[in-house]
């Protein structure tokens, strides 16, 4: 049976060293079929996993948000080849366009194997002092200011309510705006935890209610963050 592998990276794209554990590369020696998000990107992750197949004699496809057709990446499983799925940046199929790819490969009966990395979302939360133990990733809140300010207001009532945790991402550009929207939008009380450049020497995890994150001064603009509100 063919499988595919979902093999995380890492979230700072100048470590040249790779994240996986040594049993898991072991794993992976093998393959010469690949799915990645980027092609120069994957070139450059691949190039740390020491594979049997030369990196130039390594078969490498693309999948992103604007390629939509997969039947020439899923070509390699109907002869019985196994397959890697690579993110740019993370754990592959999470907030991330491999998740077509995952779906289509259990329609196939293709075995799926998720192999051990980071995840920018798990990593912040963990170190977020937030409730674990219930909580939803939401992916982009809403550009447009006043529908932003809606589900805003909708997760505070979530938070206050049932004591959940609310995880989303922002494009690096619209981070400031993101972050000065919900210090005007939500209770001094809710919690807001931002996970900033994780795995970098500049990482920072800082919570602190609104109240206090008001008397703050940031600036986040280009720079890689994770939001977390709760209580």
């Amino acid at each position: 049976m063919s499988k595919l592998f979902l093999i995380p990276t890492s979230l700072n794209p100048e470590v040249n060293s790779a994240v996986l554990l040594p049993n898991e590369l072991l794993q992976i020696r093998h393959l010469e079929h690949f799915i990645v998000e980027t092609a120069k990107t994957g070139r450059a992750h691949l190039k740390q996993l020491n594979l049997d197949t030369p990196l130039q004699q390594l078969q490498i496809e693309e999948l992103n948000k604007h390629k939509q057709d997969i039947s020439k990446l899923i070509e390699p499983f109907k002869s019985g080849k196994d397959v890697g799925l690579i993110s740019d940046c993370g754990c592959p199929a999470v907030a991330d366009p491999g998740g077509r790819v995952v779906a289509v490969c259990h329609e196939m009966g293709v075995e799926v194997v998720p192999l051990v990395g980071p995840s920018s979302i798990l990593l912040t939360l963990m170190a977020s002092g937030l409730n674990g133990q219930k909580f939803t990733f939401h992916g982009y809140l809403p550009a447009e200011p006043d529908a932003r300010k809606v589900k805003l207001k909708q997760l505070e009532q979530s938070i206050l309510k049932e004591n959940s945790t609310h995880i989303f991402i922002e494009a690096p550009f619209r981070n400031q705006k993101l972050f000065e929207a919900m210090l005007t939008t939500l209770h001094a009380e809710i919690k807001l935890c931002l996970g900033v450049d994780l795995m970098t020497s500049g990482q920072k995890i800082i919570t602190r209610e609104i109240a206090k994150w008001k008397n703050s001064k940031f600036d986040f603009n280009k720079q890689e963050v994770i939001f977390l509100i709760g209580k």
